[in-house]
C-alpha cells in the first residue's frame, strides 16, 4: 500500500495536502488504499451546473484526476474508490438523469470503469429509491472499511447529521423544497445561493459563540457545518453494539467517519473513553474545491487536485 508521500510523488505535483489536513492514527484504519471523491453535483452544463461552473477547465481537471486514479489502480490491486454522494444533482435536474448522462458521458463511464463504491447523498437519493437505466453504479446508504475482522471506518454522505437535509426526517423535506426554490431563483440571480449562504453563516456565527451548534472540545473552531459530535455518538453506538445493523460489538472497532455534504473540508480528532475518534470531511469537488480524501493504513489526509 502506497504511503501518502508516495501518492503525492506519483501525482507529479497535482495532489497537495489541503490546509495541512493530515493526521496519523495509532491503529491501522484500512488494509486498502482508499480515495474518497466528495460532492460533484453533475447537472447538464447549464446555468445551475456547479460542476461545470461555466468553465470547461473544470471538466478537464476532473478527467485528469480520473486518469491518475485509473493508472494508479492498474498498479495498486488493493486500491478502492468511494464516491461520497451527490454525484448527480437530481434536485435541480428534477429527476432527469438522462440529460446529465448525455452531458457527462465520458466522465460517468470512466468513473464507472473504476468501479467505485457509490454512497448515496441527499441530492441523488432518488437513485436509491428508483431505477435509472443509465446509472450502472452499485449504491449504498453507508459503507465500511475493515482491518482484519474489525470495522474501522464508516463512510456516509453526511446529510444524516444535517437537520434540514436528513432525508429520513420530515425536516429533510423542507431542505429539499428550499433547494428547489433557490434553484428557481438562480435563473434571476446566479449568485443567489452564495448570497443566502453568506447570510445564514452570519446568523449561525452569532449562536456559535455560545456553542449552540457545536461540541465544546473543538480543536479547529467548529461551525454548524461540522458534524463531529453526531459521528462520535454514532461510532460509540456501533462500538457498543447498540445499532440495528447486522454487526455485533465483536465485529466493530470504529475510529474514523468520512463524509462529504458540507462542502467545507475538515480533518479533526478527539480522544474519548480511551479511543481517539477522527472525522474526515472531504469537502467538495465543486465551487473550486477539487478536494478528495485519502486513507492509507494509519495515514489520512484531505488533498486538493491542482
Amino acid at each position: 500500500m502506497l504511503s501518502l508521500n508516495k501518492i503525492i510523488k506519483a501525482s507529479k505535483g497535482k495532489l497537495k495536502i489541503f490546509n495541512n489536513y493530515r493526521l496519523r492514527s495509532d491503529r491501522e484504519l484500512t488494509t486498502n488504499l482508499i480515495f474518497c471523491i466528495p460532492d460533484m453535483h453533475l447537472l447538464e452544463k447549464g446555468i445551475n451546473d456547479h460542476f461545470f461552473d461555466k468553465n470547461s477547465g473544470n471538466e478537464q481537471r476532473f478527467s485528469d484526476l480520473l486518469d491518475f486514479l485509473s493508472n494508479l489502480k492498474n498498479k495498486e490491486t488493493d486500491m478502492e474508490i468511494i464516491q461520497l454522494g451527490d454525484m448527480y444533482d437530481l434536485w435541480k435536474a428534477e429527476g432527469n438523469s438522462n440529460a446529465i448522462f448525455e452531458a457527462y458521458t465520458n466522465i460517468i463511464m470512466t468513473l464507472k470503469d473504476l468501479n467505485p463504491v457509490y454512497v448515496i447523498g441527499n441530492h441523488d437519493i432518488d437513485l436509491y429509491k428508483r431505477f435509472y437505466k443509465d446509472v450502472k453504479f452499485g449504491r449504498t446508504w453507508r459503507y465500511y472499511s475493515k482491518t482484519g475482522n474489525k470495522l474501522r471506518v464508516i463512510y456516509e454522505h453526511g446529510f444524516q447529521a444535517d437537520f434540514f437535509n436528513n432525508q429520513g426526517n420530515w425536516s429533510g423535506t423542507i431542505g429539499k423544497d428550499i433547494t428547489k426554490i433557490v434553484n428557481m431563483m438562480e435563473y434571476i440571480n446566479p449568485d443567489i445561493e452564495v448570497i443566502l449562504g453568506s447570510a445564514w453563516d452570519q446568523i449561525v456565527s452569532i449562536f456559535g459563540k455560545y456553542n449552540v451548534f457545536t461540541p465544546v472540545n473543538d480543536p479547529h473552531g467548529f461551525t454548524h457545518h461540522e458534524y463531529f459530535k453526531f459521528y462520535i455518538d454514532l461510532m460509540e453506538k456501533y462500538n457498543g453494539g447498540k445499532t440495528y445493523d447486522q454487526f455485533g460489538a465483536k465485529d466493530i472497532d470504529l475510529s474514523l467517519a468520512v463524509i462529504g455534504h458540507t462542502h467545507k473540508a475538515r480533518l479533526v480528532q478527539m480522544p474519548i473513553n480511551g479511543t481517539t475518534y477522527y472525522l474526515m470531511d472531504c469537502g467538495s469537488w465543486v465551487h473550486g474545491g477539487h478536494e478528495i480524501g485519502v486513507i492509507s493504513g494509519k495515514e489520512m489526509a484531505v488533498f486538493q487536485w491542482a
